[in-house]
C-alpha cells in the first residue's frame, strides 16, 4: 500500500498528547484562504522554485519559469536534479505505508517517555483514506499510539474504521456559517458537522481544533458556537485555538500561487488571543488552550 506524503515532522509537540512524529500527507478538499501548508493542497508531488536562489543558468531547461507542475514527470524531476544551487524542488513523494512507519518508529524511545506517538496530518487523511488505514493499522500492530488531524470533509465510513486505532481526532473547526465556510475553504460545512457529531456518537476522544484569523473567522457568533459545539458533544476533551500566522506567504511564491491578500500582515496580538480563550472558556466547562 502506497501513498503520497509531504514530509514528516518529528519531535512535534503540539498535535497531540506528548512527544510525536507528525506525517503530513498530500491532498486536501478544502481550500482554505489562510492555509500555511498550501504545498499540502495537491494530491500529487508537485515542482517548487526558490525564486531567491535562482540564477537563471538555464540548466533547469527553463523549467523554474513554467511552474505550476504538478505530478511532474521523469524528465522535469531529472531537471530538478541538474540545478546548482537547489532552488527548484519537488514536494511530495510516493511512500509505502511500511515506510512511513520505519520513519515513525525511529522515534520510539520519546513516546514511551511522553506517552506520544503518531500523528497523521495534511492535507487531509481522508483525501487517502486506504493509506492512511493500513499506516494507523501497522502502527497499531507495533504499539504506536495513533492521532489524526483531519478537516471533517469526506465519507464517514473512512473515519469510523480509523476509531479502533485511533487514540483521539483533532477535528477542524473553521467557521460555524455555512456560507461563510464555503467563501473561506470552498465547501460548506453541512458535511463536517455530521461527521463531527458521528464521531462523537460513537465514542471517539475528540480534540476541537479551530483556527482563527483575525476579521476573517473570528466573530462572537462563531466562538459561540464552538463554546456550544464543545459543551453539546460529550466526547470532546478540549478546545485548541490556533492562532494565524502569516509565515506561509513564501511557499505560496515558491509555488507561484497569489496569498490571499485579505488576509492580515502580521501575528495578531498576545490580547487577542487572550480574548479569544477567555470569550470561549466562559461559555463552555471544557478546557480551552492553545495546543
Amino acid at each position: 500500500m502506497s501513498g503520497v506524503i509531504l514530509d514528516y515532522e518529528h519531535f512535534a509537540i503540539h498535535d497531540g498528547p506528548g512527544i510525536r512524529t507528525v506525517v503530513f500527507l498530500k491532498g486536501c478538499p478544502l481550500r482554505c484562504i489562510w492555509c500555511h501548508t498550501p504545498d499540502s493542497q495537491a494530491k500529487f508531488p508537485e515542482l517548487a522554485c526558490k525564486s531567491e536562489r535562482c540564477l537563471h543558468c538555464g540548466c533547469c531547461g527553463g523549467l523554474s519559469g513554467q511552474l505550476p507542475v504538478v505530478n511532474p514527470d521523469e524528465s522535469q524531476l531529472d531537471a530538478v536534479s541538474h540545478c546548482p544551487v537547489r532552488a527548484l524542488e519537488c514536494r511530495g513523494k510516493v511512500v509505502s505505508a511500511e515506510e512511513v512507519i520505519a520513519e515513525v518508529a525511529k522515534d520510539m524511545c520519546f513516546y514511551q517517555e511522553s506517552g506520544g506517538g503518531l500523528t497523521i496530518s495534511g492535507g487531509e487523511p481522508l483525501f487517502q483514506p486506504e493509506f492512511t488505514r493500513e499506516i494507523v493499522h501497522l502502527a497499531d500492530a507495533k504499539g504506536i499510539r495513533c492521532c489524526i488531524e483531519s478537516c471533517g470533509w469526506g465519507d464517514y465510513k473512512h473515519l469510523q474504521s480509523f476509531i479502533p486505532y485511533t487514540e483521539a481526532f483533532l477535528f477542524d473547526w473553521k467557521a460555524s456559517d455555512p456560507e461563510l465556510h464555503r467563501r473561506l475553504t470552498g465547501a460548506d460545512n453541512l458535511l463536517i458537522r455530521e461527521n463531527l457529531c458521528k464521531l462523537n456518537a460513537d465514542g471517539a476522544a475528540i480534540f476541537l481544533r479551530c483556527p482563527l484569523v483575525p476579521g476573517i473567522n473570528d466573530q462572537d457568533e462563531h466562538l459561540d458556537t464552538i463554546a456550544r459545539l464543545a459543551e453539546e458533544l460529550t466526547n470532546v476533551k478540549a478546545i485548541h485555538i490556533e492562532p494565524y500566522h502569516p509565515m506561509a506567504r513564501g511557499k505560496y511564491l515558491e509555488l507561484n500561487r497569489i496569498f490571499d491578500p485579505q488576509l492580515p500582515e502580521g501575528f495578531p496580538p498576545a490580547e487577542l488571543i487572550d480574548h479569544y480563550i477567555s470569550y470561549i472558556g466562559q461559555r463552555c466547562s471544557k478546557p480551552v488552550l492553545l495546543p
